[in-house]
């Protein structure tokens, strides 16, 4: 194994976060990419200089949504660095200068969010240098309101980049609408098997998906696209490698 990654899985030990492994094994002058961390990132241009950030929307976008989400006249200006990508469509490698390579690709809780997941792999696996890494954390189903959502199978994943024109929003609106577990009023958002859980409306779920099929415009930018669990996710990835 390349050294750098022999590095991260000695730093795996029990109690370590995923970034804390990586940043103890990393150089500071790694060409790092991180993919998605709106205002929670892992990696700062401070501490790495050739940091590179990607997000759905401009680094101004960001700073007013976090400003209507916490109720803040001003966003703290040091809160996240700014964007260098803006991509939306999980093809990233359209909006990355041609030859730029990265040493570590990070996404944290993004990957669900991609309509096109087979894209955003062969765009990510593009961008990473010869015995480069790549890093997904994804959440597991069983502990978020996708508890009694489908797993996304590798045929889900062909489906939706062989024939974009299927469409998944109806079904997405649907699925999400009326199998989110939803814990009782006021509860902290806790999904354990012995927390109290209930499933989503029904009937605001079909009528979200007939409004998908009349061609109105829904926001489904906050629902996840994909359900995985560690094993699952797993299994997507070889059978994607062994159908190359």
């Amino acid at each position: 194994l390349p050294p750098f990654l022999n590095r991260f899985m000695a730093g795996l030990h029990p109690g370590a976060s995923v970034p804390d492994a990586l940043k103890g094994a990393l150089s500071t002058d790694a060409d790092i990419l991180e993919i998605g961390p709106g205002a929670r990132p892992a990696f700062r241009r401070r501490e790495y200089p050739n940091l590179k950030v990607s997000d759905y929307c401009d680094t101004a976008t960001l700073q007013q949504q976090m400003r209507e989400v916490y109720g803040l006249a001003d966003a703290p200006v040091d809160l996240f660095d700014d964007i260098d990508y803006v991509c939306a469509d999980g093809r990233l490698a359209d909006h990355v200068p041609p030859g730029h390579q990265f040493d570590l690709i990070y996404s944290s809780h993004n990957v669900e969010h991609q309509p096109d997941l087979l894209a955003h792999f062969l765009n990510v696996e593009a961008l990473l240098k010869p015995e480069g890494l790549a890093v997904l954390v994804v959440p597991h189903k069983a502990q978020t309101f996708d508890l009694f959502r489908q797993l996304t199978t590798t045929g889900d994943v062909l489906l939706r980049h062989h024939w974009p024109q299927a469409g998944t929003t109806p079904k997405l609106a649907f699925d999400s609408d009326s199998h989110s577990a939803t814990p009782p009023r006021g509860a902290e958002p806790r999904f354990g098997p012995t927390d109290p859980l209930s499933l989503g409306e029904l009937t605001r779920a079909f009528d979200r998906f007939q409004r998908a099929m009349r061609g109105e415009v829904l926001d489904i930018s906050y629902l996840h696209y994909h359900v995985f669990t560690p094993a699952s996710l797993q299994i997507i990835l070889l059978e994607l490698y062994l159908l190359r």
